[in-house]
């Protein structure tokens, strides 16, 4: 692989997108502006320098601010949104927890697992690889980590639950995908097969959790845990990695994004909840002002040539520079606001930028200055 085709496939989508990744953007974001109408391009593109307030810090009081006003930005009302900064320790605590219903699947100790298949519990019990891997002393100290049993500040004789609803979240949905594989396991008659299923790796160990997510953020509703188990009904979670603190553009484009799931998961827009999920959340943020810090985040290029290459989102950094360029054409269909190439692309980093210039080129037939847009 040369070091062009490498740097294309860094560039590039994270997933293979229907028609090819320009076309998709362009029916995507036509798509989404049907649905959400015109008032989100009637708004000002979000330049970072001059939206993260003055002073931020990287501290976790400064994350919370900036991701607030984030959500203010997108006009996604935020009173039922619990942000956090931990999902790495999040994830990993999950994962121990999760252990802990497997053994309670089998055991059939909770009422929610009672009248379980006596099959599926025959499969986990042969299959699953958590039996008895119950919490240990690393679990007590994620718990303290992740703020859970303190004293509450605004009940000094309670306790506070910290991140424990999006811990026991994870949990749940570790479970899920552990019940679900010793399922597969167990109804596969090929026995070369059942035996490449059984030693294929389904999730990070542990303690290496935090270190293998790919992912800077997600998004979970916290209406519920286990089938009848109520969490906190009507609340959702951004929960972002604590790598995201230092550099407010990467933590821009990370909130920016989640957010876009607190509104298309619940909407009937085509796509928002299949497979094409993220890169279309990717889009919604372009979509809402965005694309600046999307297209500067995609990227790290100081991470080139070296083992871990440091990459942000899924639409990668060309198709989301291509998103931003067809979000500004739009835009200057909608507002006629002097020039089409506007005094903000200059912030792009240049790579991005270069791509969003010859994508608008594209996109009106020539160059902008020569046709006097």
């Amino acid at each position: 692989m040369t070091d062009m085709s490498f740097l294309d496939f860094v560039r590039a989508p994270k997933i293979e997108l229907p028609g090819g990744a320009r076309q998709w953007v362009e029916d995507s974001l036509r798509l989404l502006i049907e649905h959400f109408g015109t008032d989100p391009l009637r708004r000002p593109a979000v330049v970072p320098g001059e939206f993260v307030p003055v002073g931020y810090d990287g501290s976790e009081s400064a994350a919370r601010e900036l991701c607030l006003k984030v959500s203010d930005r997108m006009g996604i009302a935020s009173e039922r949104i619990r942000f956090s900064f931990r999902l790495e320790k999040v994830v990993e605590a999950g994962q121990l927890l999760g252990a802990t219903l497997v053994d309670a699947y089998v055991a059939q100790s909770l009422p929610a697992f009672r009248g379980a298949a006596p099959a599926d519990i025959a499969a986990v019990r042969k299959y699953s690889r958590l039996l008895g891997a119950a919490p240990n002393d690393r679990f007590g100290e994620l718990l303290a980590e992740c703020g859970v049993g303190a004293p509450a500040p605004e009940d000094p004789d309670g306790t506070d639950l910290g991140l424990l609803p999006e811990i026991q979240r994870f949990a749940f949905l570790d479970f899920l995908t552990e019940l679900v594989r010793c399922r597969e396991i167990a109804a596969e008659p090929d026995p070369v097969r059942r035996a490449e299923l059984e030693q294929q790796l389904d999730r990070p160990d542990p303690e290496t959790a935090g270190l293998e997510s790919s992912s800077a953020g997600r998004w979970t509703d916290l209406t519920y845990c286990l089938p009848g188990v109520e969490l906190l009904p009507g609340s959702t979670a951004i929960m972002l990695g604590s790598h995201v603190l230092a550099d407010p553009t990467v933590l821009m484009a990370a909130a920016s994004h989640e957010l876009g799931h607190q509104v298309l998961m619940p909407s009937d827009v085509p796509g928002a909840t299949g497979v094409l999920r993220e890169p279309l959340t990717d889009l919604f943020a372009v979509l809402h002002g965005f694309g600046i810090a999307q297209a500067n985040a995609a990227l790290d290029e100081t991470t080139i040539g070296t083992p871990t290459v440091e990459t942000f989102g899924y639409l990668g950094e060309t198709a989301i520079a291509e998103a931003l360029a067809a979000y500004r054409f739009q835009q200057h269909r909608v507002l006629q606001d002097g020039p089409l190439v506007p005094a903000w692309h200059r912030v792009l980093d240049p790579e991005p930028r270069a791509r969003f210039a010859a994508r608008l080129d594209e996109l009106i037939g020539g160059p902008p200055t020569v046709l006097g847009w």
